[in-house]
């Protein structure tokens, strides 16, 4: 497995060496993000591995749909994570950042330098069975409960992805889930939303002031891959987006990160550096009145009038506008 997961990245670099556009020249793009789509693969993990067909119910079509990798679980998730203290996080930088969650009490971080390579931790966190997920290509971080229907199950790397996101499936009952909107889009609970949990992307050094006891995803994964290197080299800052997109937005650049909201089918994103210039936000969405503001641990979310809050997602501007092609945005002037 750890030299499966080694020939994998080294096709992903290879990928993302190629030559890329910039966003204006959007037809150039898309032509090289639907030339990587089209290779083929000795297994079709859609048809022949979880056996899909035209008659499976679905959101959207198949062929939107693109496998990229060899198999289902290519990349392996983290099944039985194990945790240091903050003092013991001694490989991690102050300016490394982490996925963050509180759950009753208990504070985790989980270094995006293990999640890029694995992009799901089944964990149980408080004794609530919880699945981190992390997708490099679309920087977005999100956490979900992993009881569905009633039953606790574990998730899994598909193996396609969906606008360029991360697409999970449920080991119960093999439904495939758009991570950056946490919804079925194939299979037996297409149309079925996961219940998302608050969590943020942080620089390490913000999380560990204000959560000195928190536990770290520690690199004993139980696998052989050394968390040093970036294996996206310089994608994050790049304007390339590495697969097909239902839709583009070129209002600010495609990697620019915002925090997204979304209420039924009005959402809204800002921009973390408009965020930070406007610690206290007043906005309105789909009629109801939110207060969204940025703690000194870096957890954002959007508060309603009676206290309940609306999770945000921290990712890239273009990942979350292919999924929400009406999103109101709120960022700086250029």
């Amino acid at each position: 497995m750890p030299s499966f997961i080694r020939v994998f990245f080294v096709i992903a670099l290879l990928s993302f060496s190629a030559p890329n556009h910039a966003q204006t020249d959007a037809n150039a793009d898309d032509a090289e993000a639907k030339a990587r789509a089209a290779r083929s693969w000795p297994v079709n993990v859609l048809t022949e591995t979880f056996g899909f067909d035209e008659n499976t119910p679905a959101q959207v079509p198949l062929s939107e749909l693109i496998q990229g990798c060899p198999a289902r679980d290519c990349i392996p998730a983290i099944e039985n994570p194990k945790f240091v203290t903050a003092a013991e996080a001694d490989f991690l930088a102050d300016d490394d950042i982490v996925l963050a969650i509180t759950v009753d009490g208990v504070h985790r971080a989980y270094p995006t330098s293990i999640l890029s390579r694995h992009e799901i931790v089944n964990d149980t966190i408080a004794g609530q069975p919880i699945a981190i997920t992390y997708c490099p290509l679309c920087g977005s971080g999100a956490a979900f409960s992993r009881r569905i229907g009633g039953e606790v199950t574990t998730f899994g790397v598909s193996g396609v992805l969906h606008n360029s996101d991360l697409v999970l499936y449920d080991r119960a009952s093999n439904t495939l889930w758009a991570q950056v909107i946490g919804r079925g889009i194939v299979g037996k609970r297409s149309g079925e939303s996961l219940t998302a949990f608050a969590l943020t992307q942080v620089e390490w050094s913000e999380w560990r002031h204000e959560h000195p006891d928190t536990q770290v995803l520690s690199t004993d994964t139980g696998f052989d891959v050394a968390y040093t290197a970036n294996p996206y080299g310089d994608y994050a800052s790049s304007e390339k987006v590495f697969f097909p997109l239902s839709n583009r937005d070129t209002r600010i650049h495609p990697k620019m990160v915002v925090f997204g909201l979304e209420i039924g089918d009005a959402s809204l994103a800002v921009t973390e550096e408009y965020l930070r210039t406007n610690p206290r936000i007043e906005a309105e969405l789909a009629g109801e009145k939110l207060v969204i503001e940025r703690a000194a641990d870096g957890m954002v979310n959007a508060s309603r009038a009676d206290g309940s809050v609306v999770p945000a997602i921290r990712l890239f501007w273009f990942a979350w506008a292919s999924f929400h092609p009406k999103t109101e945005l709120r960022a700086l002037p250029r």
